[in-house]
């Protein structure tokens, strides 16, 4: 399995810390984690230059963006839908490049919303009135408990109170074998224990609404559930300060902490 943290920065974003985006991935298929700006142009970089025989960046993922399977929304703050039209706006263009640039086998995708926006995405093609799109989308409300699973992986939703007058959601996806645990924000980082109250593999956890100290107090509590964490979607006055604040993670933890920035690959 393999972890891509595509955007690692909160709502003040800068290069390196672009907005919260968090890619998934089993067995050649994806699972996205919110979609900040610009994770289009970070998903689909190298397999445009690749494809037009141009030399790859470095540090940017080599990704199919029809491996993508589906789409998780965990609230909906601007900075992690910022690039969601983009995205399938890019899913709906590179089509064009023939039969085999599908989603498989039925060329359908699935995107998981927080009701109070599933409108505002199903109207989207409507509004802009220049395309209907070349593939299937099928939009759902998240409602807690199990939104999801395929022979692979299975997704469930955990309400936390980040946003207080909607709906805001925690994931956790398990295969066969791994288990992890994606926060979205919180509303406070009590909330933590409710991803982790089994073991997991990997916790990707945000650092914007509360600070790096209270994090490790709670992941303290915790840490015996927890495998490995990756700290992302950091407040912006931790932009620069990612090795200072693993070294203080490592100093008062047992598990492994690293301070996720852009393009992070992990493989579990």
């Amino acid at each position: 399995m393999k972890v891509y943290i595509l955007g690692s920065g909160a709502g003040i974003p800068i290069i390196g810390h672009f907005n919260e985006s968090v890619l998934v991935e089993e067995k050649g298929c994806s699972y996205l984690f919110d979609a900040g700006e610009p994770c289009a142009a970070t998903l689909h970089t190298n397999a445009l230059l690749k494809f037009y025989g141009l030399k790859t960046i470095k540090n940017l993922p080599l990704i199919n963006i029809y491996s993508i399977k589906c789409i998780f929304i965990s609230h909906s703050d601007v900075d992690h839908i910022s690039g969601l039209p983009m995205l399938l706006q890019v899913m709906h263009l590179w089509q064009k490049r023939g039969d085999s640039f599908r989603f498989q086998p039925d060329n359908s995708i699935r995107l998981y919303l927080p009701p109070e926006i599933v409108d505002i995405f199903r109207n989207l093609p409507h509004i802009s009135k220049r395309f209907t799109l070349r593939y299937n989308l099928h939009i759902n409300p998240i409602k807690e408990g199990c939104i999801y699973s395929d022979d692979l992986v299975k997704v469930l939703a955990i309400r936390n109170s980040h946003v207080k007058d909607g709906n805001s959601f925690s994931f956790i996806l398990m295969s066969r074998d791994k288990r992890i645990a994606y926060s979205g924000d919180l509303g406070n980082e009590s909330e933590i224990a409710h991803l982790v109250n089994e073991y997991v593999d990997l916790l990707i956890v945000e650092c914007a609404h509360f600070s790096p100290e209270r994090l490790c107090e709670a992941l303290k509590r915790l840490e015996r559930n927890i495998g490995m964490v990756i700290v992302t979607h950091i407040h912006e006055s931790l932009y620069g300060r990612e090795k200072d604040l693993e070294r203080m993670f490592s100093e008062r933890l047992n598990c492994k902490v690293i301070v996720a920035k852009d393009c992070l690959k992990l493989e579990l």
